[in-house]
C-alpha cells in the first residue's frame, strides 16, 4: 500500500469533518454564474433570552380608582382662578344625507374664579344667514356655570360614583417614560338606561383624567334628543395644570330643526387660558342699572 503524506492525511480529515456537518467538501468553494459574480453562502444565527419572572405586584383596579378620585381633587385644589376664550361651532346636517355646512359660530370670553363666581362676555356671534328681526335666532347656548369644578369629565370617578357605576381596565399604553390606563365604565345597574357608558385615559403621573368618550343607551332628553351618539371631552395641560381643551358631540333631534336638520355636531374649544393670575373683584362686578343699559344699547 502506498504510504500517504502528512498533507494529504489533513486533507481528508477536514474532507470527513465537512461531511459529518452536513456540507459537502466541495462547498467550500461557492459556484459561480456565468458572469463570474459569486454566490454568497448564508448563515442564520439564532438566540435566546431567558425569562424573568416579576414579583412587583401589580396596582388593582379599586387602588386606581382611589388614585383617580385624588388626582381630580388635587387638580381641582389647585385652581383658583382662570380665563380663557370659549369657541361654540355648530355644523347643521352633519347626518342626515344633505351637505354638512356651518350655521353659527359664537367666540366669547369668560372669567371664573372660586367658589363660584363666573363672568362670560360675548366678543363675536356668526351666522351663515343671518336671521331677520322677526325670526328666532338659531342658537346654540353653552354655559360654562357657576363653578370651576368639571364634572363632565369626572363624574363617574368621584368617591359618591363608585355605588352608581362599575369599572373594568380596558387597556394599558406606554407613553414616554409612564403609562396610561384605559378604564371603561357602565351603569351597575341595567335599569339606568339613561345614565351614561364609557371609557377614560387616565395619565399615571398626576392621576387625571386626560380624555373622555361617553355614549347612552338612550336618549337622556327623549323629548328633544333622539339620540346622543357620541361625546367625547379632551383636556390639556397649561403650566402645571390640567384644564379643559375641547368637547365634541353628535346629536340627532327627534324633528328636524330649521337650519340645522335633524342631526347637527357641536364642537366646544377652550383657548387663551390664564391660570391662577388673581383676577380683580371689578371684573365680577354688577354693572349698575344706568350703566347696564348703556352698554346694551351700544351693542
Amino acid at each position: 500500500m502506498p504510504r500517504l503524506s502528512k498533507m494529504t492525511v489533513r486533507v481528508l480529515i477536514l474532507a470527513g469533518a465537512l461531511t459529518l456537518l452536513g456540507r459537502p467538501a466541495c462547498a467550500a468553494s461557492p459556484p459561480r454564474t456565468g458572469t463570474g459574480a459569486a454566490l454568497a453562502v448564508e448563515d442564520t444565527m439564532h438566540t435566546e433570552v431567558p425569562e424573568v419572572l416579576v414579583r412587583a405586584p401589580r396596582v388593582t383596579l379599586s387602588e386606581i380608582l382611589d388614585r383617580v378620585a385624588a388626582g381630580e381633587a388635587r387638580r381641582d385644589s389647585l385652581l383658583q382662578d382662570q380665563s380663557y376664550l370659549l369657541t361654540v361651532r355648530t355644523v347643521g346636517h352633519a347626518a342626515d344625507g344633505k351637505q354638512p355646512r356651518l350655521v353659527e359660530e359664537s367666540v366669547s370670553r369668560v372669567w371664573q374664579r372660586k367658589p363660584d363666581q363666573t363672568r362670560s362676555m360675548e366678543l363675536r356671534h356668526w351666522y351663515a344667514k343671518p336671521p331677520k328681526d322677526k325670526d328666532p335666532k338659531p342658537t346654540v347656548e353653552v354655559e360654562s356655570g357657576d363653578g370651576m369644578g368639571e364634572d363632565i369629565v369626572n363624574f363617574a370617578f368621584q368617591p359618591s360614583a363608585r355605588r352608581e357605576f362599575k369599572y373594568h381596565i380596558a387597556g394599558r399604553e406606554i407613553l414616554g417614560d409612564h403609562v396610561i390606563y384605559r378604564i371603561a365604565f357602565e351603569p351597575r345597574s341595567g335599569l339606568d338606561v339613561y345614565k351614561p357608558c364609557g371609557e377614560v385615559w387616565v395619565d399615571t403621573r398626576d392621576y387625571v383624567i386626560l380624555r373622555q368618550e361617553i355614549s347612552f343607551r338612550q336618549s337622556p332628553v327623549p323629548l328633544f334628543l333622539r339620540s346622543l351618539d357620541r361625546l367625547v371631552v379632551e383636556r390639556q395641560q397649561v403650566g402645571d395644570f390640567w384644564v379643559l381643551a375641547r368637547l365634541l358631540a353628535r346629536l340627532r333631534t327627534t324633528i328636524p330643526l330649521p337650519k340645522y336638520g335633524s342631526s347637527f355636531d357641536l364642537a366646544v374649544q377652550f383657548t387663551d387660558y390664564t391660570v391662577n393670575t388673581g383676577l380683580p373683584d371689578s371684573i365680577f362686578a354688577k354693572p349698575q342699572k344706568g350703566k347696564k343699559k348703556q352698554a346694551e344699547a351700544s351693542r
